[in-house]
């Protein structure tokens, strides 16, 4: 068995906190994303693993006005759909977080929810709920081969899976990633998690982290570290200030920014939805929020930058050790960059002599330098075309445009509020 790495979460009072809110197929071709809401019907199954006794909900997509109560065992509507599994946290059960759940069955999702039997961190870190999501994810799955069943023919089981879960959900969650992991899920948003171990290399998922800044039960540190350790694409939506759960409810400023960014999360990758992506930096955003992305494993293109002050190329000094600046008159290693693309005009740049991303120091406050491992918005800047044919970049930490100023001759820095010719780059590509 697994030994637990990293043990925070506690019981009592502060552990409830948050809570009560109210077989793989062959790889085949994702269907279209939905353009209109489902209504949702429910169907109950009495699951085991073993002597665990696992009561699963499966709630999924129904034709009829959207927004009613799930109707039991009405027919599923037409099409063919996704899988997406939801983890309650502590004290919970199937029904505990209708909002999200029913959120992701109106967008088009079937969503089994176990009631997980004896619920505690025990459980969670000694792999008894990662398994039982497992064992729920397998039942859900054969039921698209199981004769006469009216989901027979409409799961969508060659694109993967999806988990989510809030509390000791997260955590399950995280756990399906890690020490037990589930090579079927592809696409995970752990909401309130700590670190439950190294991540595997069998898992190849798409990984949003959602969690409170003071969160008192499951610490923002632990959360942090996991998303350090897990390989891209993965983002982080952090609620400034929040604590365990209260984005999660309703009528919360900014309970849709939440909503948003995970429904997004789940259509970009298990319905190939490039415009859910596209969407996903202005889903997150807000006065309360904080969006961090790198999805570098996305397509990217290597690029050269070549300055309008003086027709000098950008270099990465010393490999990425000094500040960025335009004086080369040649394109070697040091002058090429990956340009990586974040979604609706957002890029990053990484530098290839280093492996590491151009970053806007200290808010756009100094040089910049290709020193960073992961995507933050001090390495994320927009993008902006010239009429002239040059680019413009505008970094997101302070809304100022990169500039080479004393006409190429110092180190680039993000602190221009307008365009000029230092501020203007020809983009060379190869």
């Amino acid at each position: 068995m697994p030994m637990r790495r990293r043990s925070f979460l506690g019981l009592g009072a502060a552990g409830a906190a948050g809570l009560g809110l109210s077989l793989l197929n062959a790889p085949g071709a994702r269907a279209a994303a939905p353009t209109q809401p489902f209504a949702i019907g429910v169907r109950d199954f009495n699951w085991s693993r073993g002597s665990r006794q696992l009561f699963t909900r499966i709630f999924y997509p129904i034709s009829g006005t959207p927004g009613g109560e799930p109707v039991r065992n009405a027919p599923i509507a037409g099409g063919v759909f996704p899988v997406v599994e939801w983890s309650h946290g502590l004290g919970g059960n199937s029904d505990s977080y209708a909002s999200q759940v029913r959120a992701l069955v109106s967008a088009g999702f079937v969503v089994p929810a176990p009631s997980f039997p004896n619920s505690s961190p025990q459980e969670t870190y000694n792999g008894n709920q990662s398994r039982d999501v497992s064992e729920v994810i397998s039942r859900t799955l054969a039921l698209n081969t199981t004769s006469g069943d009216m989901f027979a023919g409409r799961l969508n089981t060659g694109v993967g899976v999806g988990a989510a879960g809030h509390s000791l959900g997260g955590m399950t969650t995280h756990g399906l990633l890690t020490a037990w992991p589930d090579p079927r899920v592809v696409a995970a948003v752990p909401v309130a998690c700590v670190d439950m171990g190294n991540p595997s290399s069998s898992v190849k998922a798409n990984v949003l982290f959602i969690h409170g800044e003071n969160d008192g039960t499951c610490p923002y540190s632990s959360a942090r570290q996991a998303y350090s350790e897990l390989p891209a694409p993965k983002a982080f939506l952090t609620h400034v200030g929040a604590d365990h759960g209260s984005y999660l409810v309703p009528g919360n400023p900014t309970y849709n920014q939440t909503q948003n960014t995970f429904l997004d999360w789940f259509r970009w990758r298990l319905y190939d939805d490039t415009a859910a992506r596209d969407r996903l930096t202005a889903d997150a955003t807000s006065g309360g929020t904080r969006w961090e992305a790198d999805l570098a494993a996305r397509p990217s293109s290597v690029i050269s930058l070549r300055s309008r002050a003086n027709n000098q190329y950008v270099c990465a000094e010393n490999a990425g050790g000094s500040p960025l600046i335009a004086n080369r008159t040649a394109i070697g290693p040091w002058e090429r960059f990956d340009l990586v693309d974040l979604g609706g005009g957002a890029v990053a740049l990484r530098a290839q002599a280093n492996g590491q991303y151009v970053c806007a120091e200290n808010a756009g406050g100094s040089p910049l330098i290709a020193n960073r491992t992961a995507i933050g918005p001090w390495e994320t800047f927009q993008r902006v075309n010239n009429a002239d044919g040059s680019i413009s970049l505008r970094a997101q930490a302070n809304n100022q445009y990169v500039s080479a100023p004393n006409g190429g001759a110092n180190p680039l820095v993000a602190n221009a509020t307008s365009i000029g010719p230092s501020e203007s780059f020809d983009l060379i590509s190869g």
